[in-house]
Parts: structure tokens; C-alpha cells; sequence
């Protein structure tokens, strides 16, 4: 068994900003071309940190992590102690690690240099004993999924870490929204399987502390004898019907217990997995009762963003496992920059780490000790479709209050990531999103952290204009009333605007602890770049502000800014006339693009190294942006149902396609065109060509399915992209956009 180089430092990173997932399609390579003789020495790359994967490489703890990983390293990874620069790599094996073959499988990921911590396993049953000792034997960190109550307990050697709540966690939690707020006193347990033994007593013991027992209780290895089961149960009549057990058992009793009149309340540990999976009866999904770390429809604004780019980037929901290994690669990064890079500084981050609130909620491993990094448990219910709503959250068995978003609004360790709440101002007339000073003073700097330089200062009750924000919103890039650019922590801010419509700001490099520049070298850095539009449109012109900065001793003269853009490689450059120590100024960099695209470019100063600098290996920027026309209309998952027709450019005009219960037509004139290889929210105009969309007829039933991206000219001539999202029966859902260009 070989292992597989899935994400990271292997692969062209993606840049991520707020509405827009920035895949490379264009190399970065042909925009050097043009600047190969002016620009900087060969750079030492960065060092790559590897995450060995246990678990399936097609998964939803592979995809989480792969998400973070590639929204680190397109920031341009990151910088840890002493200003070391690292890249994440995860690494994966052909199929997930058994019980059987997980001491070979570790061998394999273990020959790789640079393995730092390990990922999984996922599941309960491949921690055996034997291999527990050799996961410990590694001397790697290992962050596993699994909420089995005794696992962290029992290794005392501290290399296992959970990085969501053991399974005590979430039953205490149920069991107190069951007493205290749906006044339940009556109990049934069930049970038809043998993995979920020790969660079922740890149920059983939660109710035992309020001082309930249960009226029955089931115990078996299988759904033998369900039907006599859920008979005696139904005459019991309990308030609450707990299941532990495979998905089609629990829908089966739950069908055989209303069948047979019980008006009670249902539990499922595993209710919205089933849900999605289209297990529970539609006329019976309604109100069962699940628990778990975290569930998509929480709102919170870090959960809105992740659910967001999530499912762009899979063209699927998240799951509760998804976010875990999200979580857990933006946990490490705080580890390493907090503690250091190799495993036993990771390990030691692990145990002592500071709090941080990810987007399933807030880690604090210092106070628990033993492994855990979260203890996070949220109750839901489903709804009448089979979508869970958020009922209450719990950290460490502390109910989190709510409010009527279902976000939680107790004060937690920090920040959440995500835009804090808007409050408009009182010069409701400013468009655009602006910042209040809400400090007496307020230090603008150079870089989002208290470790960078300050570049001015503001004063309460001055307003800012927000350009963009690191990728968790606690530190926004600003333009102060001076003009200067920099950075402002978010809470001393009071924000008027939507947040969603900024793009994350690359974070410019760390300030390195004790490193100063020679006091009479300069030392020019970029410190941010941002478009405007934030989104160019081809054959209109846009504009990059460049901020430049001399971070070094002593004065420089005249040096050139300059990018490459793509499509279409247009050179553009300025002069900047003279940068003082310590002086910032915005360079402006103008172009028109002639065609659509999403690129990746590097911004570079002191083109042609007229500056003599203490670092001359500091100089390039990279962003990532979309090129692209306006659009005219969209829709998100829209349902048609058999002989339904539907008019795409959202008008009087005539219709474009037809749902018939099996295939999908185009019809007027339009035309349609499946486009391959490509994810749908990566689709830009140019793409949309008559060679490809040219098929006057639609897509039969067997291209009428879940998942295939088409492109379509519309009756009225317009170019759009549709995806099918979904079929079930003669009904199907679709998501479209149509483009608005000349």
C-alpha cells in the first residue's frame, strides 16, 4: 500500500475571499515571463509541514481538512516562531486505515519527511489497544474524531487529542433540553447494535443523575424482533424514545412506533445524517430530536462563511465530520506559530494552547487537561423536510445562550471568526463598508497583529473605510482619513455595512522577533493590495492600491511597483518617488483585462532592484481574483417539477428549459452544452463557447443527473451556467446564474 499526496504544498494553492472561491486556473508561471530579467533571486521556499491522514481520503474529515489547508497556504502559508514560513501538506493513504491494517499503514505515512501529526482514525473501532500503542509509539500528535468517553482519559502519555466533545458531552446535553425545557419525565433506551453500547450507558447515566430510570430499555446486537419491540413500546406510551443503532433501524422503528399511535418525542444520535441520506419517512422526519458538534444551518457568521465555501468548493453540505477537520488544521496552525513546528512542540500546543473560537466553537484544551481540544454539543431538531434547527449549544456542559439567530452571544474566550455584528451608524448615507473608532485612541498597523508596526493612530469617532479582513475578522484592513492603509483590531470598531461583500486580505509577513533592518538600509515591503472593483469586468479598466512600506532604517528613492494581470498578460507599473523609514504609500497600479478568468499574480516591488534593501527577498505579493461579467440573474437550488418549464433570464421573455420527471430540455432556441472537468462556481464567461454549447435538444435522462455542470445560451442569447443539484423521483433542483455582457 503506497500513500497519496492529496492537498498542500504539493498543488497550486486556492485563494479564498468573501464571496469568492479563488481557484488557479491560470499559472502563475506565465505572468513571470515578462519580468523574468528584473525580477528578485531565487527564495528560499517554506518549510512543509505534513498531516498524515488515517482516515478515508474521500471523506468528510479529508475534505475539511483540505479546505483549511489550501486556505492557509493560499494566504501564503504562515509564519511561526523565530519568522519561519510553513505550508501544510496532508497526506493520505488509498483507503482508510482498519483495525487490521493500521500498524502497516502508519509505517507508510511515517516514511515520509516532515510528518508533524497525524488525523484519525474516524472510527471508534480502529483504536484497538495495539494500535493505540503504536499511534503512541510514533511521537506524532494525533487528532482523532472519535468521542469514545475514556479515550483521551486513558492516555496518559498525552499523544491522543479529540477534537470534538466526548460522548458524555452530548448526552448530558440532551438529557437537560429533554428535563428542563421539553418537561419530559418518562424514558425508553434503545439499542441495535454493539459499537454504541458504552454511549447508550452513558445516556442511561445522565438520566441517573437527575434521578431518572428508564421505563424500558433494549439492548441488542441486531433489529431482530424490532416489531415486538416497538409494539411494547407504544404501549408504554414514554414521552421520549432514544435510538442508538444503523440508520434504517431507527427509521424503522420510528414508523412502527407511530404506526402504532406513540405521539412521543423521537432521538436519533445520528438525525441529520439520516435525514440527508433520505432514510426517515418525509411525513415522519419532522421534529426527531438529534445531537451533535455542530450542524450546517447554525449561524453563526464563521459557520455561514465555511458552510459557503464548503460547498463550492464539494458542491455538497458539510457535515459535523467536515468541520472537525476543518478545525483541526486551523488549530494546529495556532499551535505551531504559538509553540513551535516540530511534534513535541505541536503536542505541547495541543495541551496548553490558547483559546481560539473556531467555526464549530471554541477550543480551549488549557482547561481541560487531558486531550480534549472542544467540548462543543449542539442540540437540534429536524424540521419538516429533514433540515435541523439549531435548539441550544453547550461548551463543557455550560448551556451557550442563543439568540434568535441561533448564534450564540455568551462571551467566549475570543472572537468569533466571522464579521462581528453590524450596527449602522449614524451617518447612515456612507456607502460602502466603514468602521467607527470606538477606543480613545486607537494604534493603526502595519499588519494584523499586535506585533506588527504601528503606522498612525485614530481617535474615537473616527471613521475608517473597510477594505478587507484577515480570515477570521478579528483585525480589518482599513484606509485611516489621511489616506494611509493598515490594520485595526475588530472589537475596538464599530462596523456599518455588509461585511460579505469584502475580500480577505492576504496577512503580510510576520515581524520577526529581534530581527531589525540595518539602520541605514531601507527595506520595502508590500503590506496589502486591494482592487476595485474587488471583481474586474473585462474591457473596463480597474485599479490594485498597492501599500507600500519601508520597513528598514533609512530612506529609499525612487523604486517601480508592477504586476503581470492575467487573462490576456497586461503589464502594468508605477513609480513610487521616495519611501522615508517607515513611510507607507499606495501605489496604484491601473489595467483593462480583455477577457474572463480566475488568476493568481504576484505584485512586485522594486521591479528592477534599484534599491539597495536589507532584504531584497521581501518584495512580491500574491493575490487571487476573478475576472468576470456582471450577472443578470441567478437562483440556488431551485425546484421543478415534472412539465415544468422556466425562464432563466428571469423576464417577460420566452422560456428557456423544460423538466419532463427524466430529462432536461431546452426549448425556444436555447441551446445547452455539459461542460466537463469543471466545478460549477468556477465557470466564468469565456468558458460558456459555442463549440461546447451547441445542443438545440437538452440533456436526456441519463445526463439529467446530480452534480452535472452545463453551460446554456438562452432563448434571448444570453450565456449562463446551470448545475443540476439534485434529483429525487420526476422532481429536480437546479442552481443557475446568467451573465449581464454586451
Amino acid at each position: 500500500m503506497s500513500e497519496e499526496r492529496n492537498s498542500g504544498a504539493g498543488r497550486v494553492p486556492r485563494r479564498w475571499g468573501a464571496g469568492l472561491i479563488a481557484v488557479i486556473t491560470l499559472i502563475a508561471a506565465a505572468l513571470i515571463t515578462p519580468l523574468a530579467l528584473a525580477a528578485p533571486g531565487a527564495q528560499a521556499g517554506p518549510t512543509i509541514l505534513r498531516i498524515g491522514y488515517l482516515g478515508d481520503p474521500n471523506g468528510d474529515v479529508a475534505n475539511g481538512a483540505r479546505l483549511a489547508i489550501d486556505q492557509i497556504n493560499g494566504a501564503g502559508g504562515f509564519a511561526g516562531q523565530g519568522g519561519t514560513a510553513y505550508l501544510f501538506e496532508l497526506i493520505t493513504l488509498p483507503r482508510a486505515a482498519s483495525a487490521g491494517s493500521l500498524t502497516s499503514d502508519l509505517s507508510k505515512l511515517l516514511e515520509r519527511q516532515g510528518m508533524v501529526a497525524l488525523l484519525g482514525p474516524d472510527d471508534e473501532e480502529v483504536l484497538t489497544p495495539d494500535n493505540i500503542e503504536a499511534l503512541v509509539e510514533s511521537g506524532l500528535p494525533v487528532l482523532t474524531p472519535v468521542t469514545a468517553d475514556r479515550l483521551t482519559e486513558d492516555d496518559t502519555t498525552d499523544h491522543i487529542f479529540r477534537i470534538r466533545a466526548p460522548e458524555y458531552v452530548y448526552n448530558v446535553a440532551m438529557v437537560t433540553i429533554l428535563i428542563d425545557e421539553l418537561a419530559a419525565e418518562s424514558f425508553a433506551l434503545v439499542q441495535t447494535d454493539i459499537q454504541s453500547t458504552a454511549a447508550f450507558a452513558s445516556f442511561e447515566a445522565a438520566l441517573g443523575a437527575r434521578n431518572i430510570l428508564p421505563v424500558d430499555k433494549v439492548q441488542q446486537p441486531d433489529n431482530a424482533r424490532l416489531d415486538d419491540h416497538a409494539n411494547r413500546l407504544a404501549a408504554l406510551e414514554p414521552e421520549v424514545v432514544v435510538m442508538w443503532g444503523p440508520m434504517q433501524d431507527a427509521a424503522s422503528l420510528l414508523r412502527q412506533l407511530r404506526n402504532n399511535g406513540w405521539t412521543g418525542r423521537f432521538v436519533y444520535r445520528y438525525a441529520d445524517e439520516a435525514a440527508r441520506a433520505q432514510v426517515f419517512d418525509r411525513d415522519l422526519v419532522g421534529g426527531v430530536l438529534g445531537m451533535t458538534n455542530w450542524v450546517y444551518s447554525y449561524a453563526s457568521r464563521a459557520s455561514q462563511i465555511f458552510l459557503r465555501e464548503y460547498s463550492l468548493a464539494y458542491n455538497k453540505l458539510p457535515s459535523a465530520l467536515a468541520v472537525v477537520g476543518y478545525d483541526a488544521v486551523w488549530y494546529l496552525r495556532s499551535a505551531v506559530i504559538n509553540f513551535g513546528a516540530s511534534p513535541d512542540e505541536i503536542r505541547e500546543g495541543l495541551l496548553n494552547g490558547n483559546p481560539l473560537t473556531l467555526v464549530h466553537g471554541p477550543f480551549h484544551p488549557r482547561e481541560f487537561g487531558n486531550g480534549d481540544l472542544a467540548r462543543v454539543a449542539t442540540i437540534y431538531e429536524l424540521g419538516p423536510y429533514g433540515g435541523p434547527q439549531v435548539l441550544a449549544r453547550f461548551d463543557d456542559g455550560e448551556r451557550l445562550v442563543l439568540d434568535e439567530t441561533g448564534v450564540d452571544v455568551v462571551n467566549i474566550p475570543t472572537p468569533t471568526p466571522g464579521p462581528p455584528t453590524i450596527t449602522p451608524l449614524p451617518t447612515a448615507t456612507l456607502e460602502g463598508v466603514w468602521a467607527e473608532v470606538t477606543a480613545t485612541a486607537l494604534n493603526v498597523r502595519s499588519g494584523p497583529d499586535f506585533t506588527y508596526d504601528r503606522v498612525a493612530q485614530v481617535r474615537q469617532g473616527d471613521l475608517l473605510r473597510v477594505l478587507g479582513a484577515n480570515i477570521d475578522y478579528t483585525w480589518l484592513s482599513v484606509q485611516i482619513p489621511t489616506g494611509a492603509i493598515g490594520w485595526v483590531r475588530t472589537e475596538y470598531v464599530r462596523v456599518s455595512g455588509d461585511l460579505s461583500t469584502i475580500q480577505f486580505v492576504p496577512v503580510p509577513p510576520s515581524p520577526t522577533p529581534g530581527a531589525t533592518a540595518a539602520p541605514n538600509q531601507p527595506d520595502i515591503v508590500i503590506d496589502s493590495v486591494v482592487l476595485s472593483p474587488a471583481q474586474p469586468i473585462p474591457n473596463q479598466p480597474f485599479s490594485a492600491t498597492v501599500s507600500v512600506r519601508n520597513a528598514g532604517g533609512a530612506a529609499a528613492g525612487q523604486f517601480a511597483v508592477a504586476a503581470t494581470f492575467q487573462p490576456g498578460g497586461v503589464y502594468t507599473a508605477t513609480f513610487v518617488d521616495s519611501l522615508a523609514a517607515g513611510e507607507t504609500k499606495q501605489a496604484v497600479l491601473t489595467a483593462t483585462l480583455p477577457g474572463t478568468g480566475i488568476a493568481q499574480v504576484a505584485i512586485i516591488a522594486d521591479l528592477n532592484n534599484t534599491v539597495q534593501e536589507f532584504n531584497e527577498d521581501n518584495n512580491q505579493y500574491q493575490i487571487t481574483y476573478r475576472v468576470d461579467y456582471p450577472i443578470l440573474a441567478q437562483q440556488t437550488n431551485l425546484l421543478l417539477s415534472s412539465g415544468q418549464e422556466w425562464n432563466l433570464d428571469g423576464d417577460s421573455g420566452p422560456n428557456d428549459i423544460r423538466w419532463n420527471g427524466s430529462s432536461l430540455s431546452v426549448i425556444n432556441g436555447a441551446q445547452i452544452g455539459v461542460l466537463g472537468g469543471v466545478a460549477y462556481q468556477d465557470v466564468h464567461y469565456d468558458q460558456l463557447s459555442p463549440a461546447v454549447i451547441n445542443n438545440p435538444t437538452g440533456l436526456d435522462a441519463s445526463q439529467s443527473n446530480a452534480g452535472v455542470v452545463a453551460g446554456v445560451y438562452t432563448s434571448q442569447g444570453r450565456r449562463a451556467v446551470l448545475r443540476i443539484d439534485n434529483r429525487s423521483g420526476d422532481q429536480i433542483w437546479i442552481s443557475y446564474r446568467v451573465y449581464n455582457a454586451p
